[in-house]
């Protein structure tokens, strides 16, 4: 069996193993989850980072113009996700967020998921980028390669705008 197919499962476990881990986002504690949540997410987009500087290598090296400008494009949105994960709304000392810790059991739940749904799509992003660079080392299909970045570019993406919509959790908009 591929590697990459048995690590996914193991990486899936591991972040519910890190959202049961939180201490449930109760008062006292919410800034503590809520930096561990941060940092998950910050550590992710560095391995995407990591991943993407490989496909850009290979790109650059190969004469794979329009992947090695992708490559370029997907780093500023990777920056911008782990710069959202650094700089977050509770990350502060002085949070302008009066009522932070204080949020309702059903909130905190809301919370808890939608960090969980923001992890997972990162974890499907790293899955897709093992893909692109297996089939880097392995197809020659410059085109099929192109749209394989810009599909994990989407879901970086996604998961970056899904992590930002987490300050209406924050700020006691549990409704759309």
């Amino acid at each position: 069996m591929d590697p990459a197919t048995l690590a996914l499962p193991a990486a899936i476990n591991g972040v519910r193993m890190l959202v049961s881990a939180f201490e449930g986002y109760d008062k006292g504690k919410f800034i503590k989850s809520d930096k561990a949540v941060c940092e998950e997410i910050r550590r992710r987009s560095k391995m995407l980072q990591d991943h993407f500087e490989r496909v850009h290598a290979h790109s650059h090296k190969n004469g794979l113009k329009v992947l090695r400008d992708a490559c370029d494009e997907i780093f500023v949105t990777i920056a911008s996700m782990a710069d959202d994960a650094q700089y977050s709304v509770t990350g502060s000392p002085r949070t302008v967020h009066i009522d932070v810790g204080k949020l309702s059991k059903k909130a905190q739940k809301k919370l808890v998921n939608h960090d969980l749904t923001t992890l997972n799509l990162l974890v499907e992003a790293t899955r897709d980028a093992n893909a692109l660079l297996e089939s880097l080392r392995t197809s020659g299909d410059e085109a099929g390669l192109n749209n394989m970045a810009g599909l994990v570019h989407d879901r970086i993406g996604r998961a970056r705008n899904h992590f930002r919509e987490r300050n209406m959790y924050i700020d006691g908009l549990v409704k759309r």
